[in-house]
């Protein structure tokens, strides 16, 4: 949770740099806490062995690995929600991506579809910087 704040308020740090803590900027600051959050979370799913050498108390580590990835499942499927128009094909990534990491039946399954949703978050920023020079 902590992580997922930080990397949220890297945005809202920009746009009080800028000038403008508007809307837009705390709409792309939820998102980026939503996909963080189911990140991370989904991250440790696939690492409950050490977790388990390191005595951590994670959520896949207490609730097993299939209960901890319903909490980036609801994130994620909240990121899709907020997501407005302009921003569908990002929507559009995560509903396709995401049920797939749910469902997924094997660590390095899992580790796959969180890696193409890391890169799916990282255009969506990538264009959304660039269409806000336009």
């Amino acid at each position: 949770m902590a992580v997922a704040v930080c990397v949220s308020m890297t945005v809202v740090i920009g746009g009080t740099v800028a000038g403008a803590v508007n809307g837009l900027v705390l709409t792309v600051a939820g998102l980026a806490f939503l996909f963080d959050l189911g990140e991370e979370v989904a991250s440790d799913a696939m690492d409950v062995e050490g977790d388990s050498v390191r005595s951590s108390r994670s959520i896949a580590a207490t609730a097993g690995r299939a209960q901890a990835l319903r909490l980036p499942g609801a994130a994620f499927a909240l990121f899709v929600a907020l997501t407005s128009l302009p921003c569908a094909a990002a929507g559009l990534c995560m509903s396709y991506l995401a049920p797939r990491l749910v469902r997924s039946t094997t660590i390095a399954e899992g580790r796959v579809f969180v890696r193409r949703l890391y890169l799916a978050w990282g255009a969506f920023v990538v264009l959304f910087a660039l269409a806000s020079l336009l």
